[in-house]
């Protein structure tokens, strides 16, 4: 009977070799699961020191958005405000690493408390977003202002609406505006109100005007007492320009009553110096 060669000298040789492999296949794998063991250690380390550095970041950030107000009540933003700066801070806050993903970790093997850097953080994408509206909507009144209020925070006095302003834009404004217990809020709101009234003051007396005449033609409107109410009403009307507009229509409107009652009077007085048959 012939002996198998796994009991020769060279069935002897194979069974070592494959204790030598699979020995070294162990040790490479003892190795491997070692290496991402300190991998993974490393990271959560790495994590660690980089939560305690975005927390610092994140008041970091936040001194620089107060830098952006004109006091720590956070109310009325600076003029002018400068864009590159708001960008760098958004930029810089959006990029806060707060979740285990940041760095390549499941929840499960992120042990650290980041909920204090997640909620500083998602407070200030939100401070960001309230400047970023405040400003768009101060752009979008100053556009239909002569000129930009001085001071926002101050009563709306002075304030006057140029040409492009009008009842139903200043109320899409408003609509955009979240009606709040805030002091920016509330200052705005009356600075509308005022753009409100002025707008609706213009329009009315445009209208009184216009329903005065068609063309060169008076209608019915067109009386005495219906021009001197109109005239005595124009100093509501704080655009110069709108005023005059105004008054050089009423001047026209005016000049026509006048040569219409001079007529309808020189055609009486005609009547009046006819002889009788």
């Amino acid at each position: 009977m012939v002996k198998s060669d796994w009991f020769g000298s060279n069935g002897i040789k194979k069974v070592i070799y494959i204790i030598v492999i699979c020995g070294s296949i162990g040790v490479c794998f003892l190795g491997l699961q070692t290496k991402a063991k300190q991998e993974q250690q490393r990271k959560v380390e790495y994590a660690t020191a980089t939560i305690k550095n975005e927390a610092v970041k994140i008041k970091r950030l936040n001194k620089q958005i107060l830098e952006l107000y004109q006091n720590d009540q956070e109310e009325f933003l600076i003029e002018p405000i400068e864009v590159e700066k708001l960008n760098n801070i958004e930029r810089d806050s959006i990029t806060l690493r707060t979740e285990a993903a940041d760095f390549g970790l499941e929840n499960k093997d992120f042990s650290i408390d980041t909920s204090e850097v997640t909620e500083g953080k998602q407070l200030l994408l939100t401070k960001i977003d309230d400047i970023k509206n405040k400003r768009d909507i101060q752009k979008q009144v100053t556009a239909l202002l002569v000129q930009a209020p001085s001071d926002w925070a101050a009563e709306p006095v002075d304030v006057v609406i140029n040409e492009q302003a009008s009842v139903e834009g200043v109320a899409q404004i408003r609509n955009e505006i979240s009606e709040t217990d805030s002091a920016w809020s509330k200052a705005i709101i009356a600075l509308l109100n005022e753009m409100t009234t002025q707008a609706k003051a213009y329009t009315d007396l445009k209208q009184a005007i216009n329903a005065m005449a068609e063309g060169e033609t008076l209608t019915a409107e067109a009386t005495l007492e219906n021009i001197i109410l109109v005239f005595n009403q124009l100093d509501q009307i704080k655009n110069e320009m709108l005023k005059k507009e105004l008054s050089d229509r009423l001047d026209v409107i005016d000049k026509l009553l006048e040569k219409q009652l001079f007529g309808n009077e020189e055609i009486n007085n005609q009547e009046e110096i006819l002889p009788s048959e």
